[in-house]
């Protein structure tokens, strides 16, 4: 049994939506024991809500002495159902100085209100069973998570959102999670203003995502039936989990069994597969240029990672917009599709915004990337995803991270590994990168080593070793001053580029 409500706590109630307090709000910390509809008589109303209709305060002047009696019989507050208006300055100045709340609101069904309190104040377990038993009819014909959502917060009365662990929003408003929260732990817990139910991971011991209701106040009935509705929410909502998990699986195996007919069946792919492609929303026609995004674990084929989301949402802020991404096993297959061929500044636009996105991506994660050149239709997406594969395989030997590698350079870089791999640059490098080899200055060589796979950026270098522009900028004075070297100069960085991989090889 719950203890009984303040004068506060239903004022945030949604049975009393659009109340007003128009005197009297010193008081709203009085306790409400019962309900009660004023019948001239107020004997017995200590602690009580005493609610009277419109005839009982015209003219308004009638609300002064209705106020004095409500006080001096022990009234926890009056409220007043009638239409809107203004009591007189005496009466709102008697209430304050007597500090009993004063409430105004206009209700079309006062003998429904009256209940409603009542059940509030006297029965809250009557009240939560009818709220769930609403509720579930409710919920019996909702399929969406938005839907579901939304029907259970008009049963409740309260904005529900359904957010990650992080905080991140995956349906409905953004919610502010009390750090006090312990998310690692999946049991429903309460904080300060937010309510939270972990919605149970279906394969696993754990939250998949948490259910949470925000509120402002709330008497401790209101929030166990918060709490007993959010309980009753979560079946629905892990159930379409549930079914949206299958369809991704089912949809991600799809994927990957059109795109495999594609890299077999070049320019000569069957109707079926143009059906399937345009069911995907992939564009075969137009001109392509692939990508392929590897992990240290991409997981099995039709296996979905949130990273690559990421790195497509990433990629598209700086102008790259990417088709659905499909895993290969060995790692995720992209591209983008334009009506005309691409100019030789796209490609490099292209190599610079994947540096920058991987950059700042985990670096846990061991991500590489290969880009292919552009070629047009079927037969061309195959094979650009192929030369794309080919790079991320080349940018995968690299031991520096992040790497990344475009098909138009794989001659070149072939050429660096056999130079690298040479008696005479192994020499040349412990000569010229020998003040940098103790142990003292491994942070220099380290950072000299990343700026130059970086194509010479300092924000690429200080994001991939997760550091300070400014650190870099002042490692890299150090590095001048100790090779007394001119780093500005191309075929000095080409030669310590090498010299770098040289060490590592």
């Amino acid at each position: 049994m719950t203890g009984c409500p303040r004068v506060a706590d239903l004022l945030h109630d949604p049975v009393l939506d659009g109340v007003r307090t128009v005197a009297g709000a010193a008081g709203t910390e009085r306790t409400v024991r019962d309900v009660r509809w004023y019948d001239g008589d107020v004997d017995g109303i200590e602690g009580h809500l005493l609610l009277c209709g419109e005839s009982d305060v015209t003219p308004l002047y009638r609300l002064d002495a209705l106020v004095r009696r409500a006080q001096e019989a022990g009234a926890a507050a009056l409220l007043v159902v009638a239409a809107p208006a203004q009591p007189l300055l005496s009466g709102v100045r008697l209430a304050d100085r007597l500090r009993i709340p004063v409430l105004w609101l206009r209700e079309d069904h006062p003998v429904r209100l009256v209940q409603e309190l009542t059940a509030r104040v006297r029965a809250p377990e009557q009240a939560r069973a009818r709220t769930v038993e609403r509720l579930l009819r409710r919920l019996a014909a909702r399929r969406t998570g938005r839907d579901i959502l939304a029907g259970a917060g008009e049963v409740l009365a309260a904005p529900l959102s359904l957010v990650t662990a992080e905080g991140d929003v995956l349906l409905g408003d953004p919610v502010a999670l009390d750090p006090a929260l312990r998310l690692g732990q999946p049991v429903p817990q309460r904080a300060d203003r937010v309510l939270v139910h972990p919605v149970l991971d279906p394969d696993a011991h754990r939250a998949a995502a948490w259910l949470a209701c925000p509120y402002e106040r709330a008497a401790e009935s209101r929030l166990d039936t918060l709490a007993v509705g959010l309980a009753m929410t979560e079946p629905f909502v892990r159930s379409w989990l549930s079914a949206q998990r299958a369809r991704t699986v089912r949809d991600s195996v799809f994927q990957s069994r059109m795109l495999s007919e594609i890299l077999t069946g070049g320019d000569s792919v069957s109707r079926d597969v143009v059906q399937g492609a345009v069911s995907l929303g992939w564009r075969l026609q137009g001109w392509h240029v692939g990508l392929h995004l590897a992990a240290g674990d991409p997981g099995g084929p039709g296996v979905r990672d949130p990273l690559v989301e990421e790195f497509r949402a990433a990629l598209a802020r700086h102008g790259v917009p990417l088709a659905g991404a499909v895993n290969r096993g060995d790692g995720w297959a992209l591209w983008t599709t334009t009506d005309t061929e691409p100019a030789p500044d796209d490609a490099r636009a292209t190599l610079r915004a994947v540096r920058r996105v991987i950059a700042a991506l985990p670096r846990d994660r061991d991500l590489t990337a290969g880009i292919g050149r552009p070629h047009p239709g079927p037969g061309g997406l195959a094979e650009t995803l192929t030369e794309a594969r080919d790079a991320a395989e080349l940018a995968r030997s690299h031991d520096h991270r992040p790497a990344v590698e475009h098909s138009d350079e794989l001659g070149v870089a072939r050429l660096l590994a056999t130079w690298q791999r040479s008696e005479a640059t192994r020499a040349f490098a412990d000569t010229s990168l020998a003040p940098l080899r103790d142990p003292a200055h491994t942070h220099l060589l380290a950072t000299l080593r990343t700026y130059l796979e970086s194509g010479g950026s300092v924000v690429l270098t200080a994001q991939a070793l997760g550091v300070h522009r400014n650190t870099v900028t002042a490692r890299l004075q150090q590095v001048r001053e100790r090779l007394g070297i001119d780093l500005d100069d191309p075929s000095r960085r080409l030669a310590l580029q090498v010299a770098c991989r040289a060490l590592g090889a």
